[in-house]
């Protein structure tokens, strides 16, 4: 008889059993499989996949992008639940028990963990190689993006989660190299072994190109890093890769919700600053059309303890529940070059990338802002990364860059210690969750500020 792979089964398994401890496993049906079983096959591997990019999508992305888009104001606080509060006002007196740090810390952890329970069964079965590389691939990148991502906002992470909570801690240098090491093993096992048909048919959505998101991810890890020949150089092969699908998006439905909408536009929650939350002379130009691709109407102000500042309606990639939100911007590709330029003081270079933004009116996700070529000094290494920064952050925006931009290119400004709600950001790191430090001996000092 024909075994029927039950995948809806297998995913709420593998989820109960990853993402909490002390969910039980045992079942009274001896014909339903153990987690043993579920990770020791190509079936259990496939739903974990799956469960692996519902799980970020929905409830780990969503941290990556509110956490740093309050602290750095792109998003303005209009409830006064205590955690989002207390992002908003930032400051040493951030306490290790908020939810707003706490929250991004355990979500990404988890599938980090996830990735990894991925990795380490992908090499323990037995499949094809074709599918073996899909499989490896895909858990390199997510696992790398994770680790990004808690880079940005903490000092220091766990590269590899560990059973006993006891987790070893790696400063940024570190975490970074793996995030790129991952990122190059995933795209040179795909380039030696494309994946098979079946991993894409039944794991890869059609919304997703895995090597042009992989080496978008390089190029943004490796400008950070200071790597700028390798990040230009990963840009170049997300800008000249004609594949389909040319873009990649996260995707949803009704019951797997957009999560920036589910706290926009269907809460009293958060909504965005008006301009982006940008003062002084990073404000847009009038005729910017991002602008009125990322921001609807007035929507009031925020709350007057989390700053007051005038807010506007969230539409762009979080118009609606079942809005895409890309992967990665095209946009950001053309900005990292930019940058990568400008550091290496290449300025006419980076100019002329950052006029490929300023004047851009085909963008395929619609984001265009049909400006007039850049008026600057093009002479002036700092004049030129302001115009930069600047245009990351309205190019980029919600996009969970925006406290990592702020350090890099401002990493002079001086945070107050006191709760703050109009400076460019009110944090350099979080300080650890206090249910890490509680379990993990491990855990580091928390950062002053």
């Amino acid at each position: 008889m024909k075994k029927i792979i039950n995948y809806k089964f297998i995913f709420v398994l593998v989820s109960c059993s990853l993402l909490f401890p002390a969910c039980e496993t045992e079942f009274a049906n001896p014909n339903n499989p153990t987690e043993d079983v579920v990770l020791g096959t190509k079936e259990g591997l496939f739903a974990l996949a799956i469960g692996i990019r519902r799980y970020y999508s929905v409830t780990a992305l969503r941290q990556v992008i509110e956490a740093p888009g309050i602290t750095t104001r792109e998003l303005g606080v209009t409830n006064t639940f205590l955690n989002i509060n207390e992002l908003a006002r930032g400051g040493a007196e951030l306490p290790g028990e908020s939810g707003g740090i706490t929250n991004p810390w355990v979500t990404l952890l988890r599938a980090k963990g996830m990735a990894e329970s991925l990795i380490e069964g992908t090499n323990a079965v037995d499949v094809s190689d074709e599918t073996r590389s899909g499989l490896l691939a895909y858990g390199n990148f997510f696992k790398a993006i994770t680790l990004g991502y808690l880079i940005q906002m903490f000092e220091q992470v766990p590269i590899n989660n560990s059973e006993g909570g006891d987790a070893i801690f790696s400063d940024r240098a570190t975490v970074l190299a793996e995030s790129i090491n991952l990122l190059e093993e995933a795209r040179n096992t795909l380039t030696s072994t494309p994946m098979s048909d079946e991993f894409r048919s039944t794991v890869l959505w059609e919304e997703i190109n895995l090597l042009k998101s992989i080496n978008a991810y390089l190029s943004r890890y490796n400008l950070i890093a200071g790597n700028y020949a390798e990040s230009i150089a990963a840009a170049d092969a997300v800008l000249g890769d004609a594949s389909d699908p040319q873009n990649s998006f996260w995707v949803y439905d009704a019951n797997n919700q957009n999560p920036i909408w589910n706290r926009t536009v269907n809460s009293a929650d958060l909504d965005p600053q008006t301009n982006f939350g940008l003062l002084g002379i990073y404000i847009p130009e009038a005729t910017d059309g991002r602008v009125n691709f990322y921001l609807g109407a007035s929507a009031g102000n925020a709350n007057a303890d989390a700053g007051g500042q005038p807010l506007s309606e969230m539409i762009g990639f979080f118009a609606t529940s079942t809005s895409s939100i890309p992967v990665y911007l095209p946009g950001e590709m053309m900005l990292n070059k930019a940058e990568a330029y400008a550091r290496q003081n290449q300025l006419g270079n980076a100019v002329t990338q950052l006029n490929l933004v300023r004047q851009k009116n085909d963008d395929p996700l619609g984001v265009n802002a049909n400006l007039g070529a850049w008026t600057g000094d093009q002479n002036s290494q700092n004049d030129i990364l302001e115009e930069i920064y600047k245009n990351r952050s309205i190019e980029m925006f919600l996009t969970g860059m925006r406290l990592e931009d702020s350090r890099r290119f401002h990493p002079n400004f001086q945070v107050p210690l006191e709760a703050n709600t109009t400076n460019e950001r009110n944090r350099n790191f979080y300080p650890y969750p206090t249910v890490e430090r509680e379990n993990n001996p491990n855990t580091p000092p928390n950062p002053t500020i």
